[in-house]
């Protein structure tokens, strides 16, 4: 089922603090989530990572979270506390890690809006015929959500349902900056910021409620393209007609195991990263 695991990181070198790439996260990502049957090569992989930002309740230690997607399996990370994890020319010891799971069918469950806000924290970039679209397409986002729902779920998504979403859901309200990804040669220009998207008050209820599932999925899959290096790291607020609900705490979506990073701005993230490195330099 659908799985958060928070990791709180302690470096066991302060003075040797590097730049962590997206490609060192995801090699991070595929030590610990996958498995020998697990196929490497494929394009919808059942895990996501977020990018190491400074844990603002734990000075001196960083933060991370994994997200897993497969319905069938669960990689036992809890075994991970007191142990030690390398990203790059760092070593971390684990001094803590929090999960928390939100079955498929209680995403499904949740009471049905209308209108999302999708809060991107990490740089979100995505895909089409060769070609990379550094804006919230909302046909482009629901379709990914879906094929990745429709891969790991038990139940999946009547492909009627999901065509009938690319078609009526719009993007209706955003505030983005563009940035780069840093993915070494294979550079690309994405976005951070935050977009609200909409369904029109006539549309069916199990539209609705897909769109809904959908919405709050988007926090323990990612968006986009390359979230298992660390990309399209989203968070997701959902709007009822009577207040505005931050969907993270629904009784039956995820459980707050997380830190207060989790609800950060874009550049308060930034600002963490640097932050956590310059310090470790000065250690």
């Amino acid at each position: 089922m659908p799985t958060r695991w928070q990791l709180l990181l302690r470096p066991a070198d302060t003075t040797r603090a590097t730049r962590i790439s997206p490609a060192q996260l995801h090699g991070l990502a595929c030590g610990l989530l996958e498995g020998t049957a697990t196929d490497h090569q494929s394009q919808t992989k059942p895990f996501s990572i977020t990018p190491v930002v400074e844990a603002p309740h734990a000075p001196g230690c960083a933060t991370l979270a994994l997200g897993w997607l497969d319905d069938h399996t669960s990689p036992p990370l809890d075994t991970l506390r007191g142990e030690q994890i390398r990203l790059g020319a760092q070593f971390f010891a684990v001094e803590d890690i929090q999960g928390s799971t939100a079955p498929y069918a209680a995403l499904q469950a949740l009471p049905a809006t209308r209108r999302a806000t999708l809060n991107f924290l990490s740089v979100t970039y995505f895909t089409r015929s060769g070609r990379w679209i550094p804006l919230p397409d909302p046909e482009l986002l629901y379709a990914g959500l879906a094929r990745r729902w429709n891969t790991f779920a038990p139940h999946p998504l009547r492909d009627t349902l999901i065509a009938d979403l690319r078609e009526t859901v719009r993007l209706t309200a955003h505030e983005l900056r563009s940035a780069p990804a840093d993915l070494g040669p294979a550079s690309r220009t994405g976005f951070t910021g935050h977009a609200t998207f909409t369904l029109p008050h006539a549309t069916p209820d199990d539209l609705a409620s897909a769109f809904t599932a959908l919405s709050a999925y988007a926090e323990v899959a990612g968006i986009g393209a390359q979230t298992t290096h660390g990309l399209g790291w989203t968070t997701t607020t959902l709007h009822s007609r009577r207040r505005t609900t931050n969907s993270q705490a629904q009784q039956q979506r995820l459980p707050r195991n997380h830190t207060a990073a989790d609800n950060l701005s874009p550049g308060r993230i930034q600002s963490l990263r640097k932050g956590f490195k310059n310090k470790a330099r000065r250690a």
